[in-house]
């Protein structure tokens, strides 16, 4: 009975080991991602992957939230070695390191204005 058992019971282990070893390879699509989303190879060839959250504009001062980080026009954001924010407007925000620059934009879907 006790051979039955531990039989069956290591056959069932090598079976899942089996199964998680062949999906290692494949692409495996998370069911809690929005539809048409593409994922980013953030360290993949060494391109610098940038997300723009938010940009909040008063008279006072101008504030872009980049990759969860809250920035000032020339504060360098966090991680991407001194890749400076630029200039911050209301829709878009321009980072520069060295001769690249890159011009994020906010979606015309999540603009609000008082």
């Amino acid at each position: 009975m006790f051979k039955s058992i531990a039989s069956i019971a290591s056959m069932w282990l090598l079976s899942t080991s089996v199964l998680a070893n062949q999906t290692n390879g494949l692409d495996v699509r998370d069911p809690t991602t929005p539809l048409g989303h593409v994922a980013s190879n953030a360290g993949a060839g060494g391109v610098q992957q940038f997300e723009l959250n938010s940009i909040l504009i008063s008279p006072q001062r101008k504030l872009a939230i980049i990759n969860g980080s809250t920035l000032r026009e020339g504060q360098a954001v966090p991680g991407t070695g001194n890749v400076m924010v630029r200039r911050i407007s209301a829709q878009t925000v321009v980072l520069q390191q060295l001769e690249q620059t890159w011009v994020l934009r906010l979606s015309p879907s999540i603009t609000k204005r008082h």
